[in-house]
């Protein structure tokens, strides 16, 4: 049975076709009419459903300065408020917003037949009523059935299952400022991704963990058969896949002459039938300082730049771990950047698996995935490729991705030094609470879902709360994220906890 919370009427030039105000009934049952609800009412075009955005609360008896002065300056206000019962002239409005006009397949039916824009506003004197959950849940385009279950929506307190197919295939961003949530957030994404049924289609996953945050799933019984943890202290880049301009990429200062005379060498190792094309960049200086011919210069500046490259430790014979044997579906592939510190370096490893990934997707060769990118920010920033090397290969991997089936999520703290191109390809947002003015300008200028008062929200949120939005839903909604199923056990260990746990080792 519908709930009815109130009659629509006039109200500062309103009703329109965004906006309709209603007096809010009095006695609700119980019902707490707050910002947040989503409610319904009759118009000549259908069933207008939409989103209590403010509440006012008016009392006419308090118009009047004077009636106020005697009221401040009465001996007795009860005498006052006996003569004049100003309760009885309060009265609450709410100003909701119009989101869309749905239409059932006929009177006694749930079934949607469509939704469409309003071209006419509500009716003053029409009642106001409580969308019902069955039908905000089909409006809102959730997935009962197979759908990932992130929280609850606010208000209504009814769980938020949003489809995988809507929020993967078009990529999505979580965005929030530091402690908001956000490796939480993916913590339970991953939960319900390794956890749904075979038969209902699941990709790889693959995830660059910068802080070793997500290392505690190794531990979680029910999802360990699941897990693969990469420490990239040991990752290889196998230089036999590389070839000369894939040296200037990671090292620009070489050369287009250099280059040249760089492909020749590699020419000559590749047909050396000892080293069975199994070198490694060792053996390319080697080669070049052997070699008698070449412009001396040259070679001396090429041996330099090689050089340089070889002191990272990250070129090798052969690839390790071999990438297109590291996925699999619904299993998480984990790369543990935790101790290393150089950004130069973890570009270029970020660099090399996106290539390679989306290479060995693109002819099949790998199941499709999820490419999960912490700290996107320092992958894919809004800076010049010279400070980026990661960042070419993630753009490309946001515009051209889905067409493969190569999903992308990009996790960062600061919006506004995050790729432009990268997030504006990013079709739905999950946003935690950010404050900085200058992420939420860089957050609108990306989103046109995005507005001020969305902007205002979000600077307001909670920890735990989350507005999401794009792609993966018809229209914004504001979720409760849910606790995680497995718990890390870092996160129950206190400040005074590690410091004691740090004063009995060294006393050991």
């Amino acid at each position: 049975m519908a709930i009815k919370v109130g009659t629509v009427f006039n109200y500062l030039q309103l009703p329109n076709v965004s906006k309709f105000p209603f007096v809010i009934n009095k006695r609700q049952d119980g019902i707490l009419i707050q910002k947040g609800l989503f409610v319904y009412t009759k118009s000549n075009e259908g069933f207008l459903i939409g989103l209590i955005e403010e509440i006012i609360l008016l009392n006419e008896y308090f118009t009047d300065a004077l009636t106020i002065k005697a009221y401040n300056n009465s001996y007795n206000p009860n005498i006052i408020k006996g003569l004049f019962p100003s309760k009885d002239f309060e009265f609450a409005i709410a100003i909701v917003k119009c989101l869309g006009l749905i239409k059932f397949k006929d009177e006694n039916s749930k079934e949607i037949d469509r939704v469409q824009r309003m071209t006419y506003p509500a009716s003053p004197g029409d009642g106001v009523f409580i969308v019902e959950e069955e039908i905000l849940f089909k409006f809102l385009g959730f997935n009962s059935e197979y759908g990932l279950d992130i929280g609850h929506v606010k208000i209504i307190n009814s769980s938020a299952k949003i489809s995988m197919n809507r929020l993967l295939n078009k990529h999505f961003a979580i965005l929030s400022i530091s402690g908001g949530g956000k490796s939480y957030l993916t913590s339970i994404l991953i939960e319900e991704l390794l956890s749904r049924k075979e038969n209902f289609g699941t990709p790889a996953i693959i995830l660059f963990d910068v802080h070793g945050e997500y290392i505690y799933l190794k531990d979680i019984p029910e999802l360990k058969d699941k897990i693969k943890i990469q420490d990239i202290s040991y990752f290889q880049i196998g230089v036999p896949e590389l070839s000369a301009y894939s040296f200037k990429k990671y090292q620009e200062q070489i050369s287009h002459v250099q280059v040249r005379e760089l492909s020749k060498y590699i020419k000559k190792l590749k047909r050396d039938k000892d080293k069975k094309n199994q070198y490694s960049l060792k053996d390319i200086i080697e080669q070049i300082e052997n070699e008698s011919d070449g412009n001396r210069s040259t070679k001396q500046a090429l041996l330099g730049w090689l050089s340089e490259l070889e002191r990272l430790t990250l070129f090798g014979s052969q690839e390790n771990p071999i990438l297109e044997k590291v996925l699999n579906k619904q299993e998480i592939t984990i790369f543990n950047f935790q101790k290393e510190i150089s950004i130069r370096k973890k570009q270029i490893i970020v660099d090399y698996i996106c290539n390679r990934l989306f290479y060995l997707r693109r002819i099949n060769r790998i199941p499709p995935f999820l490419l999960i990118v912490e700290e996107a920010h320092q992958f894919c920033p809004e800076a010049a490729h010279s400070k980026a090397i990661s960042k070419p290969i993630i753009e490309t991997i946001a515009r051209e991705g889905r067409k493969f089936m190569a999903c992308l999520c990009l996790i960062s703290q600061r919006p506004k030094k995050l790729s432009t191109t990268a997030l504006s390809q990013c079709n739905s947002k999950l946003v935690l609470s950010i404050k900085n003015p200058y992420d939420l300008k860089h957050l609108m200028d990306s989103s046109e879902a995005i507005t001020k008062e969305y902007a205002s929200m979000i600077s307001s949120l909670g920890v735990g709360e989350m507005l999401l939005m794009g792609n993966a839903v018809n229209y914004p909604v504001f979720i409760d994220v849910r606790q995680r199923k497995f718990k890390s056990r870092s996160e129950e260990i206190t400040l005074a906890q590690f410091c004691l746990n740090w004063q009995k080792k060294e006393l050991n």
